[in-house]
């Protein structure tokens, strides 16, 4: 049987038989073997990564965020507009003063990469912040509608940063395939052991029966993942 057609889970699966076959009692002569002790020590890292994530899947709570703060953004940038074209408003003046802070730094803000927006929002922020500004912006009472902005762009940075160092930390940690080569070396020298000594020590021969078993049963693995392949792709 060919390991290396094996999928990730097949191997995973096959692995853990294998060693589960090995610890029984009646198979004592191969418990302290050294291509067992092999196979095993090449099993531990593979089990504890080969289904890891790519992603951390903070993706959706980052977009969510994303739009709270654009919605926020909108809806400041457009009151500020509409008072602005308001002409007699005692506070159409600081409309337009405003809004003026507003084009500096860029009107279609919601438009941009989150770096970037995150980047333009935050000079915004810091504009904003300004005594004169916060001045006009409490004269048209829109100074809980900043703060509710200021609150959103906080809480998309540090969703984002969460996300940006758990992708970091996943992709970090070494891939199933990357170990997959060692422990098919491994687990190939171990069965190829087994069965050539069955052969004439009778003592093997239940350990390699059983070890040949659990191969079929992977092989049978993935013959049924073969066939199931072209029926996945129809319910597209």
């Amino acid at each position: 049987m060919k390991l290396t057609g094996l999928s990730t889970d097949t191997l995973a699966e096959l692995v853990k038989r294998v060693l589960a076959i090995s610890q029984k009692e009646a198979y004592a002569m191969v418990q302290n073997h050294p291509l067992l002790i092999s196979l095993n020590d090449a099993t531990s890292p593979y089990l504890d990564v080969f289904d890891k994530q790519t992603y951390s899947g903070k993706g959706q709570l980052v977009a969510k965020a994303d739009l709270q703060r654009d919605n926020l953004y909108l809806a400041l940038r457009n009151i500020i507009s509409s008072t602005m074209q308001l002409n007699g408003l005692p506070t159409q003046q600081d409309a337009a003063d405003l809004f003026s802070v507003f084009n500096t730094h860029g009107l279609d803000l919601y438009r941009y990469s989150y770096g970037d927006e995150s980047s333009h929002l935050e000079k915004l922020i810091e504009n904003l912040e300004k005594a004169e500004n916060k001045a006009k912006l409490e004269r048209l009472h829109l100074t809980a509608s900043f703060d509710l902005l200021k609150v959103a762009q906080q809480n998309f940075q540090t969703l984002f940063s969460e996300q940006t160092s758990a992708n970091a930390e996943l992709r970090g940690k070494e891939s199933a395939t990357s170990l997959q080569g060692n422990l098919i070396s491994a687990l190939r020298n171990y069965l190829n052991y087994v069965d050539a000594t069955s052969t004439f020590d009778p003592a093997w021969s239940g350990l390699a029966l059983e070890l040949n078993e659990a191969l079929k049963a992977a092989a049978n693995s993935k013959q049924v993942t073969k066939q199931a392949q072209p029926e996945a792709a129809t319910t597209k």
